[in-house]
């Protein structure tokens, strides 16, 4: 029996957001693991930017391209908007981790841990909810999407599919 606690029940999501909502879990992940390393000395830090670097081309470049292309229509222009802006600002932050052989300051991984964990909790409180609200017959016409990115992505899959 699980410690209710600790215990969040998953949120409620449509089929079609439900592998984009379960990679949010790996992005929450890096976030507290950005904002502990800002804490560490220097070799903590440099692995905590390799650590962005990889999670970068190995899901969240793909992760956001997918919630442009999919979520991105569904909401209206100001959310598309933010989605758009926030995604280029996390997009930054990496290159700058895959491009700087230094380590980066403690600050500097604090506030992208930050920046990230806020951008994934508004999605998931009030972007997908929106999307949800407005989608209907589009989001339920993704399908092919969603196997696409189970396929190709293992972090979007169900933990008993993993």
């Amino acid at each position: 029996m699980t410690d209710p606690r600790f215990h969040n029940p998953p949120l409620k999501r449509h089929p079609s957001l439900q592998p984009l909502s379960r990679e949010h879990y790996n992005g929450l992940t890096l976030a507290r693991q950005l904002r502990e390393a800002a804490l560490g000395d220097e070799a903590v830090r440099r692995r905590a930017a390799e650590q962005l670097a990889g999670a970068w081309a190995e899901e969240l470049e793909a992760h956001f391209a997918d919630e442009e292309f999919l979520v991105g229509p569904l909401v209206d222009p100001s959310d598309r908007a933010r989605l758009v802006e926030e995604h280029r600002s996390l997009e930054r932050h990496a290159r700058m981790a895959m491009e700087n052989p230094e380590a980066p300051s403690g600050e500097w991984l604090q506030q992208t841990g930050a920046m990230l964990e806020r951008h994934i909790r508004w999605e998931e409180r009030e972007l997908f909810p929106a999307a949800e609200r407005a989608g209907g017959e589009a989001l339920d016409g993704m399908a092919a999407e969603v196997e696409r990115i189970h396929r190709d992505r293992p972090g979007s899959r169900r933990r008993q599919e993993q």
